[in-house]
Formats: structure tokens, C-alpha cells, sequence
């Protein structure tokens, strides 16, 4: 059933169509949503969270370079990749510690990587 909009003599008024998109844009949670998603990656509660997001922050750094899929399945996804990469942690270390501290020498590196880059342009430069 259409409904047409008349004027007050009974004239039809045209209206423009609108197409709505069939395909939603998936929503990609930030912040503090993204962290609890990834926390539970590592069987967190919500309070427990809180503790560590600093370590879950720098995790989601390194995952983000290390996918092009930035939901958060695709970060998790990296994150088992690494897991599977490292191996198990020494007796009485938390995973999220041995993680976060390969994944933190990881951004480092990349970091002294780059600065190095530019500092070798710009020698070139002069």
C-alpha cells in the first residue's frame, strides 16, 4: 500500500525517493567496549578489565597492525595467531603478560624502524 501526499485540491505532490541501503555498515566498537571484547579473549570479567587495560590496549595496538580486518573477531584472530606464535608462557606467568611484552618489543622495533627511516631521509636531504 502507497501513500501519496496530496495538496489541498487533491493534486498529487511528487516526492523524491529514498533507497535505503540493504547492507548495514558493521559498527566497530572503540574504547572501552573494544577493550572488555578483547579481554574476553583471555577469559576476563568486567571488573577484571579495568586491571589490565593498559596490557589489552598495547595488544589491540599490535593487532591492528597486524590485520586489515580492525572488527573485533579480526583482532581476536590476530591475538591467537600470536598466541600460537609464542608458545606458552614460563611457569607462573599470566598469557597477557607474555604477550603484551613480545607485543610491545614488536611496536618498539617498528617504531625505532621507522624514526630510523626518516633519519636516514633526511641525512639525504642536506
Amino acid at each position: 500500500m502507497d501513500i501519496k501526499i496530496v495538496d489541498q485540491e487533491g493534486q498529487e505532490i511528487p516526492q523524491e525517493e529514498k533507497k535505503l541501503d540493504a547492507t548495514p555498515t558493521p559498527s566497530i566498537p572503540v574504547g572501552v567496549l573494544l577493550v572488555e571484547q578483547i579481554g574476553q579473549l583471555f577469559d576476563f570479567k568486567p571488573s577484571e578489565v579495568s586491571q589490565y587495560k593498559t596490557k589489552i590496549r598495547t595488544l589491540i595496538d599490535y593487532a591492528k597492525l597486524k590485520t586489515d580486518d580492525h572488527s573485533p573477531e579480526g583482532l581476536k584472530w590476530a591475538l591467537r595467531n600470536l598466541q600460537l606464535k609464542v608458545g606458552t608462557p614460563p611457569i607462573g606467568e599470566k598469557m597477557i603478560n607474555y604477550l603484551t611484552r613480545y607485543a610491545y618489543l614488536y611496536l618498539e622495533t617498528k617504531k625505532l624502524e621507522k624514526e630510523r627511516e626518516m633519519f636516514l631521509k633526511g641525512e639525504n636531504d642536506d
